[in-house]
């Protein structure tokens, strides 16, 4: 088994996430597991008990109905946060095919009552931390199985969160005049897979990719 870049522990402490993890926990086993496989694309191995989640090119185990959440067979649980974005996912998930045109985070349902917040934590340390030297986003995708797609000018890669949630990273650097800019991109189907304020989260990339860049 590959080593993690996702960070891992023997058991996470939920602190205010508690409430928000019984429910989804709650979410996924009053759904038919077959159904949440198909529609996920995790399969799901009845003999086990549990899905198969590929996060970020990392494959993780999440057990049904109880919805715990493991790094393969190693018995380590990913983050919190993490871990509620995959349970959330599994039990919202329709099906719907991806379109492959890629939006903005306001253009999610909602998106701009979260935006200011998506803007602070996932889009501005993007454009931060890599502005300067763009190939470095590229070396960190690697490390979650990311492919580099550039569409016009700038840098940008594509990688999945989760098998139905590809993120399109973009990063333009900057010069004397303009500063360094970024966006993260989701494609126009995200809301049929998650909440937007769920895809909030994804700032949890753009905090994976600069550990990994350091």
């Amino acid at each position: 088994m590959q080593k993690s870049a996702i960070p891992l522990c023997n058991s996470y402490n939920p602190g205010n996430y508690s409430i928000a993890l019984a429910l989804s926990r709650n979410n996924l086993s009053a759904a038919d597991p077959a159904a949440m496989a198909y529609n996920s694309g995790c399969p799901y191995n009845p003999d086990s008990c549990s899905f198969e989640v590929n996060c970020l090119g990392h494959l993780f185990t999440v057990s049904y109905p109880d919805g715990l959440v493991k790094y393969g067979s190693t018995g380590l649980e990913p983050p919190v946060s993490i871990q509620l974005v995959m349970l959330n996912y599994l039990s919202r998930a329709d099906g719907t095919p991806l379109s492959y045109q890629y939006v903005p985070y306001r253009a999610l349902d909602g998106g701009g009552v979260f935006y200011d917040a998506f803007y602070r934590t996932a889009i501005l340390p993007l454009a931060k931390n890599f502005g300067s030297c763009p190939q470095r986003l590229l070396a960190a995708g690697a490390h979650f199985d990311a492919t580099p797609l550039t569409r016009g000018s700038g840098t940008g890669l594509l990688l999945f969160f989760l098998p139905r949630i590809p993120l399109y990273f973009q990063v333009w650097p900057g010069d004397e005049e303009f500063p360094a800019g970024a966006n993260i991109l989701f494609d126009s189907t995200a809301n049929h897979y998650l909440h937007t304020e769920d895809l909030a989260a994804m700032s949890i990339v753009t905090r994976l990719l600069i550990k990994q860049s350091g």
